[in-house]
C-alpha cells in the first residue's frame, strides 16, 4: 500500500500485522549423534517397495576398530535395530564394479539365514567388506544403503538320492518356523511381506458352457457332455428335458462341473445364463465358424436333432455360429457343439 507526502514524493508503507512462520514450516531441528569420532559410519536401510530417501537411520556397531566394515557387523548392527534376517535378507548399493546396484551381502539361494553363528569365518558367503573412507574424504559419504529383500521358500524336498545330494540339507533343516512365533515385525517389514504376495490386476482368461434345447438322444448328449469336459466347458444346460445318464458319457461329467436342468428357455434367460456371457446359438445360417470370433465369455445354445434352435431362441442370441461342409449342411448334435468348443 503506497501513500502520498506532502511534499508530492510516493513511499511504500510497512506492514502492520507482523506475520510470524508456522513452526510446521522449513526443514526440523536434525538430531546430532555424540559419538566418539566426529563422523560416524550411519547405516540407512528400507525394505522392498519403500524409498530409500526415507529409510530408517542407525548408527554402526564397529568395535573393532578397523579400517573396513564386514557384512557381518552389519546384519548384527541392524538386527540389534529390530531386522528379522531369518525373513529378510540384505542387500547394499554398490557403485564400484557397476554404475549403481543392490548387490546382497550372502550368496545364493538365500533360503536361510547365514549370519546366525555371527562369525564370518563360517559363512559360505563371499567377504563383502566397506573400507571405511578417511574423515577428511568429503567425496565419499560415511554412509551404507541398504534394502532389505525377502528370503524365497525353501523348495520342497523330494525323496530322491539326486534331490538329497545337490542341496544343503543341514542349512535347509534350520527350523525357521520355531524361530519366527515369537517375532513381531515392524509396520515396514510387513508391507515388504504383504508386496511379496502376487497381487495387482490379474488376467481374465474367460469361461464358456454349453446347453441343448429339448434333447433326444442320450446317447448324443452323453458324448456332448464328455467332449465339453474334456475342451474345459464350466457349465452344462439342459433347457426342456431331463438328463438320464448314458453310457457314452464314461468320464460321469455332471459330477464334475455342474449341470443345470431347466423347464423352458425362460428359465434359463431370467435367472439361469451367466451375467457376463454371450449366448451364441449353433445353427445353419450363421457365421461360419472359419470367421467366427469367439467372445471372452460364452454359452452356446444348440437345439435338438429334429427341429434345431427355435426363432425365439436365435432372435434372442447375440451370436449365431454355423459349421461349413463340403456334403450335406446339417451335423450330429454332439458333433456340432464338439467341434465349436475345439475351435
Amino acid at each position: 500500500m503506497s501513500s502520498s507526502s506532502n511534499d508530492g514524493s510516493i513511499f511504500q508503507s510497512k506492514a502492520t500485522n507482523h506475520h510470524k512462520p508456522s513452526p510446521m514450516a522449513g526443514m526440523p531441528i536434525s538430531p546430532v549423534t555424540l559419538a566418539n569420532d566426529e563422523k560416524p559410519i550411519i547405516l540407512r536401510y528400507m525394505y522392498e517397495g519403500g524409498a530409500i530417501g526415507q529409510g530408517r537411520l542407525c548408527n554402526l556397531i564397529n568395535d573393532d576398530d578397523d579400517n573396513a566394515i564386514t557384512a557381518n557387523q552389519i546384519v548384527q548392527t541392524l538386527s540389534l535395530d529390530g531386522v528379522d534376517f531369518d525373513t529378510f535378507y540384505a542387500c547394499a548399493y554398490e557403485t564400484v564394479d557397476t554404475s549403481g546396484g543392490w548387490r546382497p551381502l550372502e550368496s545364493a539361494p538365500r533360503y536361510t539365514n547365514p549370519f546366525r553363528s555371527n562369525d564370518d569365518s563360517n559363512s559360505d558367503n563371499e567377504p563383502v567388506v566397506f573400507n571405511i573412507p578417511s574423515p577428511e574424504d568429503d567425496k565419499v559419504a560415511r554412509r551404507i544403503d541398504i534394502k532389505l529383500y525377502r528370503r524365497p521358500k525353501v523348495p520342497e524336498l523330494k525323496e530322491t538320492e539326486e534331490t538329497i545330494d545337490s542341496l544343503d540339507v543341514d542349512k535347509l533343516s534350520l527350523d525357521q518356523e520355531s524361530a519366527h512365533d515369537a517375532i513381531e515385525h515392524s509396520s515396514d517389514a510387513l508391507m515388504a511381506i504383504s508386496a511379496a504376495v502376487p497381487g495387482g490386476k490379474q488376467k481374465i482368461d474367460g469361461y464358456f458352457g454349453i446347453g441343448i434345447l429339448s434333447p433326444k438322444t442320450e446317447q448324443n448328449v452323453g458324448t456332448l457332455w464328455r467332449s465339453a469336459y474334456q475342451l474345459g466347458a464350466s457349465v452344462l444346460y439342459t433347457i426342456g428335458g431331463r438328463y438320464k445318464s448314458s453310457s457314452s458319457d464314461t468320464l460321469n461329467v455332471p459330477a464334475r462341473i455342474p449341470l443345470i436342468e431347466l423347464d423352458d428357455w425362460n428359465s434359463f434367460a431370467e435367472w439361469a445364463a451367466p451375467k457376463a456371457a454371450v449366448w451364441v446359438a449353433i445353427e445353419m445360417g450363421g457365421t461360419p465358424l472359419s470367421e467366427f470370433k469367439h467372445p471372452r465369455n460364452a454359452i452356446y445354445i444348440l437345439g435338438s436333432e429334429d427341429h434345431g434352435v427355435p426363432k425365439s431362441v436365435l432372435r434372442g442370441c447375440r451370436e449365431v455360429v454355423s459349421l461349413e461342409s463340403e456334403q450335406y449342411g446339417s451335423y450330429n448334435v454332439a458333433v456340432a457343439g464338439s467341434l465349436v468348443m475345439y475351435d
